[in-house]
């Protein structure tokens, strides 16, 4: 899911010193074309490129990897420069996020003065990917009574084996500090003095790691749904579990004051999905062709927690398999989470996500020490607890050659950061812990629910943002504002 690092170990800067050996490799510049290779469909309005990039950014005269690179240009004048994006994750692809967020942006007109540039990072989609496994229809498992750190052990070095198997030299080196250095190598190839950036979720890792190592770089920088840069799968908290059952909580109040809600009938939200998970660990629900698990509920139902606008899809589904045993809706959220295509292969998100949050975590603790510490936190919880189970961190992998860098950025407009109340991927304690660590930053934030603000579930942080980004307009500290009734 997004933003879901876990842990609480900071690596400072100081010390760095490679920002200088990315100097030695000189980018070709972009030169774009179509979009056929990358996308199934793609807006006839976007270009795609392909980038080389070194595989070690400590060895720039060393083997290389392509980075999948699309841009929508501006449409308006005076053209203010490009405007980087990264949609999250780790492991959600850049250029498929483009193709759609790009022509919706274009049609408000608010960002039209900027070329909209977003990338695949390193391991991610179409660019040079990692993966550990093509087949994720049965690997989403919740704990059974009898089954413990050992069954956990096993699956976790079974899947690190095909790790190494199917991403060879490459698992090593896709941490968030590389693609740091992979986006001021594209800055250079497109010619730019300077980049806006505006990242949402995981790409507020992204952002602020690129801030610490180009802060001169930098001209304006949104970081909308902010990950804490300090947590890591190594060191375990509750934080975001907590966000998670809050966002239930509004959910189920959301549907107890909604007459259209098909839950009520059955006694609410809390009493439907009580008896849907009750019948799912007896048996499989069925879903046309497939079956839902026990997992793939809990799977589902996170992910229709994104966003408010997926609450009565996420009912309705609920109701269906009360009231006739299907689960299909269920099904289509968990896909959502998990990256299957229609075609039944996966995006390789999940893959992704874990290498690239191992790679960023500077610890490797007893793999005990973490199953402990996660089976602590879902004994605390009242609604997700079996979800948070069954993890054992990085193990068995190596320790990160390139662990996460961060620290104070001196910005020539300070970093925007952004947090909703509701958030459940990312709760708003989180903006402080990276304004913190930035330090040349502000937190603004309102009380809508979902994942993510600008242009998604906010409508009053819309205009200080956009000004921020078009006139370099920066809010005062800690402003926020509430959402209009019926919003969103």
């Amino acid at each position: 899911m997004a933003g879901a690092g876990l842990g609480s170990v900071l690596v400072l800067l100081a010390g760095c010193g490679d920002t200088e050996k990315v100097r030695e490799f000189e980018p070709d510049p972009v030169a774009w074309g179509g979009c056929v290779e990358y996308l199934d469909e793609p807006e006839t309005a976007i270009e795609c490129a392909t980038l080389n990039v070194p595989l070690d950014h400590a060895d720039p005269g060393g083997a290389e990897i392509n980075l999948a690179v699309a841009r929508l240009p501006a449409t308006a004048e005076p053209r203010i420069g490009v405007l980087a994006l990264n949609p999250g994750g780790p492991g959600g692809s850049g250029i498929e996020f483009l193709n759609w967020f790009g022509p919706y942006v274009a049609e408000t007109g608010l960002l039209g003065r900027f070329d909209l540039v977003s990338f695949d990072p390193r391991g991610v989609g179409a660019s040079t990917p990692v993966r550990c496994g093509e087949d994720l229809d049965n690997e989403f498992v919740i704990l059974g009574p009898d089954e413990g750190l050992p069954e956990v052990l096993q699956a976790a070095e079974e899947m690190v084996e095909a790790c190494r198997e199917q991403s060879g030299n490459l698992l090593a080196h896709v941490g968030t500090n590389a693609a740091a250095r992979d986006l001021d190598l594209l800055r250079r190839a497109l010619g730019e003095e300077r980049l806006t950036y505006l990242g949402y979720s995981y790409g507020t890792r992204l952002g602020a790691a690129y801030a610490g190592l180009y802060p001169d770089q930098v001209r304006a920088m949104v970081l909308d749904g902010p990950v804490d840069p300090t947590e890591h799968p190594s060191r375990p908290t509750r934080i975001q579990a907590d966000g998670f059952e809050s966002s239930w909580t509004a959910f189920a109040r959301w549907c107890a004051d909604n007459l259209d809600c098909q839950l009520n009938a059955h006694g609410g939200a809390d009493v439907v999905l009580d008896a849907v998970l009750a019948a799912a660990a007896v048996s499989p629900l069925p879903a046309g062709e497939r079956e839902v698990t026990e997992s793939e509920v809990y799977l589902g139902v996170l992910a229709g927690l994104y966003s408010p606008g997926y609450w009565p899809d996420m009912a309705t589904g609920l109701f269906e398999v009360v009231d006739n045993g299907s689960a299909e809706i269920l099904q289509a959220f968990g896909d959502l989470m998990a990256g299957r295509r229609e075609d039944g292969s996966y995006d390789g998100s999940v893959d992704a996500m874990f290498l690239i949050d191992c790679a960023d975590d500077p610890e490797r603790p007893p793999p005990s020490e973490v199953y402990e510490a996660n089976e602590a936190i879902a004994a605390s919880l009242a609604r997700f607890n079996s979800a948070f189970r069954g993890s054992v961190g990085c193990h068995p992998l190596p320790e990160a050659v390139d662990p996460l860098h961060m620290g104070s950025a001196d910005l020539l407009v300070p970093a925007l950061v952004v947090a909703l109340e509701g958030d459940p991927a990312t709760p708003p304690f989180w903006a402080e812990r990276l304004a913190l660590v930035l330090e040349d930053a502000v937190v603004v934030w309102s009380d809508a629910e979902g994942h993510g603000a600008y242009l998604a579930h906010s409508w009053c942080l819309t205009g200080p943002i956009t000004d921020y980004l078009i006139d370099l307009v920066v809010p005062l500290d800690g402003w926020s504002c509430d959402e209009p009734d019926g919003w969103p």
